[in-house]
Order: C-alpha cells, then sequence, then structure tokens
C-alpha cells in the first residue's frame, strides 16, 4: 500500500479518522473536511473508500426506506 500525502493530511491519518467515511456521512468539522478533500482528490485508495461508503450509504437508506 503506497503511503499518499497531499496537503495537510496524509494517508495514515485520514484512515486513523475513518474520514472517508465521516465525509460521506458529513461529520467531518470544516476545516478537516476542506484537509481530506484535498487529500482524496489525489488518493485513488481514498477516492475508491469514498465511493463504497456513498454505495454503502445509499444501499442502506433504500433498505430502511422499504423496512418502514
Amino acid at each position: 500500500m503506497a503511503q499518499c500525502i497531499v496537503g495537510e493530511m496524509d494517508h495514515n491519518e485520514a484512515i486513523q479518522l475513518q474520514a472517508a467515511e465521516k465525509y460521506v456521512l458529513g461529520e467531518l468539522p470544516p476545516s478537516l473536511r476542506d484537509q481530506f478533500e484535498e487529500h482524496y482528490f489525489a488518493c485513488q485508495e481514498c477516492a475508491l473508500d469514498i465511493k463504497a461508503a456513498a454505495g454503502f450509504v445509499d444501499n442502506a437508506r433504500h433498505v430502511w426506506r422499504f423496512a418502514a
């Protein structure tokens, strides 16, 4: 696994913060959100994490809508 370092947030920090998941859920504070956005535009692994998290959230909403 290559380490991506872009802007002020590096890949290890993004993983430790669960930044992709929190980003998709809107739970990152603005300053961390901005740092993560700078990072993931250049980090393929984090971009894929965002895509996976967004897909999971969309599917979960779909399931909950029909379960209610």
